[in-house]
This record gives C-alpha cells, structure tokens and sequence, in this order.
C-alpha cells in the first residue's frame, strides 16, 4: 500500500512565505496604484483651479483695460465740455455739438450751473432743468475737487428719464475759483460692459464693474445680458488693487463658489471684477476622473490576478524542485559508492559459436543512468534491444576487439541520442572469463577543459579574435583549399594610425579599450565567412577566401578603411585621427606560399603608411593605385 506524503512543517512556511510575499507585494502595488490615482486627480483637480484664478484674473485684467479707455473717452468728453464753458461763459451750446456728431457714444454731456437748472444739454428740451436736488449735485457744490467721480447707479431725468443711467460728473469753477456748475455726462450701464468679450464667458461665468467703494453699477453673463442684480449677497472689499480669490457660496445670492479675479483702474474709481463658478471651473474634471477611476480598477483587478497566479506558480515551482530534490537525494546515495558506470556483458552466440550479440548481465545504477533506463530494465537486454542499429555496430566493434585482445580503451564523444547521456567517455573493456568487464567514465569536464585550453592557445585574450598562431596554422590550409578549387585567397595587413598616441596621451587602459573597438569594427566591416585576426600590438590581418576576381580584395580594403573613418564605435578616437592603413596580397597573385603572402602584405600596408595613412595599398602597386579615404 502506498505511504500517504504529507507534507512537513518546512513546506507549510515555504507555502506561507510564499503567500505572504505575493499577497504583500500585490497589497503595496496596489496601495501604491490608488494612492498615485488620488494624488494624481488631487493635483489635476488643483490644477484646474489654478488655472481658473489665472484666467479670472486674467480676465480682469483685459475687462479693466477695456474699461479704462471707455471712461477715458467719458472724461475727455467732460474735460472738453468744462474747458468750452470756462473759456466762453454763456456761449456753450450742447446740443448744436450733439447734433453735428462730435460725440460717437452713447454718452450724453450736460452742463449744469450754480444753482441747479440746465444751462446746455444735449437735448434742448432739458435745458432750464432743475436738478439742485441730486445728490452728485449737492457734493460738487459741498467739496473743491474737480476730478471726474462716477456716481452710482440713479434713474435719469429730461433725456433719460425712466432709464438706469451712470453719472460721470465733474465739479467747474470760475475765474475767481467759485462753484461755477457741474458737467455731467451720462450712459446707461451696459455701455461699460458693451466691450467685454462674452464669448469667452463659460455659462454661469460673469464680467462685472464696481465702484471701489461697494455699488456694483454693471454686470454681464456668458450670453451678454445685463445683470440689474448684484452677485454678491453684501458688499464685497478689494483691499488690493489687484488680485484672485476663492469666495464661499455664502456670500453669493445663488449660494455657488465662486472664483473671482479683480482689478482696479489706475485713474478712476473703478474696479472690473471676474467670476467663474466651481463648476465651470473644473468641468473637464469628471471625465478624467472616472477615467482614471476605470484605469485604476482594470490594473488593480490585474494585479490581483498575476499576484494569484505568481503565487500559485511559485508554490508548484517549489513542489516541483523539492521532488526533484528527492529523487537526486535517492540517486546520489546509489552512485556515491562508485563513480564510474560498471558493466558485466556476455556474448550470444549462433550455432556456429560466432558472437551475434552482447547481453547485460549485471550494472550499477550509474551504468543505468548513462542509458536512461531503470538498473532493472537494462540488465537482461540486449544490444539489439537497447541501441539503434548504427550505434549498434561500433559497440559489437568495440566489444570484439577487448575480447580478442582481452583488453582494450577508448574515448568517444556521444552526441544526445534519446538512449544515452551526451558528452566525452573514456571505455575500459577487459576480458574476464567467457565474458567482459566494462568500465565508462565521463570524461567531458576534462575533455571541454582541454578543448578551453586549446581554444586559448590560438586566440587572443583582449579582443577574442584568433591569433598569430592560429593564422599560421590556417592560412596553409586555406590556400591548399583555393589551389584546388582554383579560387583566390586575399590577405589584408591592418595597422593603426596614431595608436601610440592613445597609449601615450590617455594610457594603455584606453589603448586596449581602441583595440577592442577595432576588432568589433573589423568584424562588422568584412563577411561572417572572412576571418579577422589580431597580430599584436595593434596589427589585425583578414583573411578573405574563395573570391573570383582581384579587384574584390579592394572592395573589402575599401570597406575596411571606411569602418574606421564612419563607425559610431570610433567617434572618441576622432581628436586622435585614429584610422588604418591596409595593405592587400593576393594568392596567387603576388604569393604562393603563407610566409611569402603575409610578407606581401606586410610590405604593402608600410607602402600605405607612405601613402600618407588611412588608405590600402596592394602589394607591388605603383603610388597611384592606393586610395585614400579621409572621413
């Protein structure tokens, strides 16, 4: 009967750590998504009120501009008609200046005398009227300033009798300095907010014009209609001369918040006031909200999600390793007592008494394991039964020469065949009786180390490429391989222009780093096929084969010589005119044999050093054969 596994303290914490790792990670991520959403909506909400101040005041600003000029064009009205009434007492006519135009706003100037009545208007029919009794009246007479004031909002009389008029009025004297009258011009509110720019108004939004002392005296919405009431529930104060403020909804008849920007007029007794809502405010905020708000939720059920499958992957993960950590704990407990793979093998004979096939009699479970099978299934078998019919035949092969020599050893190299482990192998078979005993022992980390050994040995360790000695070994066999293909072999001698003056001015760390970079620009220069080697110090040699024509072994110069003039690698060796003169032999052209070949080569990359530098130069040219490439 099977034994139940139950898993041991140890598995219920690592399950747990586990748990605890993901559930913590995904809590953190998540706390960290919704904490960046509120903070990121809280900042996008301030935002959107920061820029309702600016534009409020802003607004305010541009409505104040406005405004001044219009009551400026008022004051000069009345500075004109007081300046006419001081220099020609009893000869000033309105009305004959009204009609012929003078004025081309709807303002409309009066004088009025010393006790009250009319003198001029712009209307003739209200001259002779009594207007003692206003209250802008009685102060110009009260008090000596002759500034322009503008008086609250009044119903007019004679002219505008019936409708809410603005007074912009100013106190006169005569040539003695005695209260000579009062010049009034008068215009109906809307003419101070007629300028404003109510396309620009949000709905909701207002342009307004206070006196400085409270009165508002016009006010207009988005659709440019007047306002007669007042937005403020009481008088409001603007200490400043300028400025933004948020305003709570109690003090607005409509209870709403209210942002409002303000800006006095230099000249006039005047201040322009903005008001934006909160809600036309922020009214591209709920979209983004609920936006973000979606964007939020979608990634933190995802989290949730990848935190529940990380969890439950890495528990699986961890089952799958303790398992796998039983079963190597079993296996190295059979092996520990011998480390190599043991064989008892018999022959099976035909009738004749020849050796058909070998049969396992006894292994170790090492042995077993070399093959992939269980220590059970592999003793009994055969090798027809065990290996496919090409391995098969060196096996009866090597079998047969131990028994009939009674000892023998190899070594083979296994490729990954299904059956058994890949790899290096040293075999020891010795006759024992009517049978053999069979030795294997893996041999692949000493074989990969020799093999690293060797791979060293011909290549050179700054840069990786292959070296002088490799190049020695190679270049007989390459040209052997062209004279029998009847193909042509070229050899490029590379060196570095001005390489000692790296090493000197920036030192040999900075040379090696040149070296380096010269290697991987030579490699990406020439073909996956050409082979790049590093001489020494810092000459490089390619080695081009199987090329058809002469005229080839220029292209590939030229290709060389333009990779250390443009490649991005050297844009630092730049102020150091880092570049490479090339010379080219060819075989069997200027050489037949290796030595002969990479002399020529030699000889023509001094010819190019001659040439002036950063050119090729093919072996025996004249001058005018190299070229020269400068970037």
């Amino acid at each position: 009967m099977d034994r139940v596994f139950e898993p041991d303290q140890t598995e219920i914490r690592d399950k747990r750590s586990i748990l605890l790792f993901w559930g913590g990670g995904a809590a953190l991520l998540l706390l960290a998504i919704w904490a960046g959403t509120a903070v990121k909506l809280a900042l996008d909400l301030q935002a959107l009120k920061e820029r309702a101040e600016r534009l409020a005041q802003s607004r305010a600003r541009t409505y104040a501009e406005q405004l001044r000029r219009t009551v400026n064009e008022i004051d000069q009205i009345s500075l004109t008609v007081m300046y006419q009434w001081q220099r020609m007492p009893g000869q000033l006519d309105l009305t004959d200046q009204y009609a012929l135009a003078m004025h081309h706003t709807p303002t409309y100037p009066v004088a009025i005398g010393a006790e009250g009545r009319i003198l001029s208007s712009w209307r003739k029919a209200s001259v002779g009227l009594d207007m003692s009794s206003q209250a802008f009246f009685r102060w110009h007479r009260e008090h000596p300033d002759t500034g322009l004031r503008v008086n609250p909002i009044s119903v007019g009389v004679g002219g505008m009798a019936g409708k809410r008029t603005v007074r912009f009025t100013r106190r006169v004297d005569d040539a003695q300095g005695r209260f000579a009258g009062v010049v009034m011009v008068s215009t109906e509110p809307g003419y101070l907010a007629s300028l404003s720019d109510d396309d620009a108004l949000s709905p909701g939004d207002f342009m307004a014009v206070r006196l400085v002392d409270g009165p508002m005296l016009v006010a207009r919405n988005h659709q440019g209609h007047e306002q007669l009431q007042p937005f403020y529930s009481g008088t409001p104060r603007f200490p400043a001369a300028q400025g933004v403020r948020v305003e709570p909804g109690a003090r607005f008849r409509d209870g709403l918040a209210w942002t409002i920007g303000w800006k006095q007029l230099a000249d006039y007794p005047l201040v322009a006031v903005a008001g934006i809502t909160d809600a036309s405010a922020v009214a591209g905020y709920a979209p983004t909200r609920a936006a973000y708000l979606v964007f939020a939720s979608v990634t933190s059920l995802l989290v949730m999600l990848g935190a529940m499958f990380g969890a439950l992957s890495q528990i699986s993960a961890a089952d799958r390793r303790r398992k796998a950590e039983r079963v190597r704990a079993t296996f190295r407990l059979a092996v520990d007592g011998a480390r190599e793979a043991f064989y008892m093998i018999e022959p099976m004979r035909a009738t004749d008494g020849s050796i058909t096939d070998w049969r396992v009699e006894d292994c170790n479970e090492r042995a077993a394991g070399m093959n992939g099978l269980p220590r059970e299934q592999l003793i009994g078998r055969s090798l027809r039964e065990i290996y496919p019919p090409g391995e098969q035949s060196r096996l009866m092969q090597f079998f047969s020469t131990a028994f009939e020599q009674r000892f023998h050893e190899d070594e083979l190299r296994v490729t990954d065949s299904g059956m058994h482990q890949p790899g290096w192998f040293h075999r020891r078979a010795m006759r024992s009786g009517d049978g053999l005993a069979v030795s294997v022992r893996d041999i692949t980390d000493a074989k990969l180390h020799q093999q690293t050994l060797a791979q060293l040995a011909v290549t050179d360790t700054l840069t990786g490429l292959p070296n002088r000695r490799w190049l020695n070994e190679f270049l007989p066999a390459a040209l052997a391989r062209a004279r029998a293909e009847r193909k042509r072999v070229a050899l490029l001698f590379i060196d570095l222009d001005n390489f000692k003056q790296v090493n000197d001015r920036l030192g040999h760390a900075a040379g090696d780093d040149l070296l380096r970079a010269a290697a991987l620009c030579l490699r990406e220069a020439v073909r996956s096929t050409d082979h790049v080697v590093r001489l020494g110090g810092d000459e490089f040699t390619v080695l081009v084969e199987h090329l058809e024509r002469d005229a080839d072994a220029e292209l590939v110069a030229t290709q060389v010589v333009n990779a250390f003039t443009q490649s991005a690698g050297f844009a630092r060796w730049a102020a150091l005119d880092v570049r490479c003169s090339v010379g080219v032999a060819l075989y069997p052209s200027h050489a037949q044999d290796p030595a002969r070949l990479l002399q020529c080569a030699d000889e023509a990359m001094y010819a190019a050093k001659a040439a002036g530098k950063g050119c090729y130069r093919l072996a025996g040219s004249a001058g005018a054969d190299s070229i020269r490439l400068v970037s």
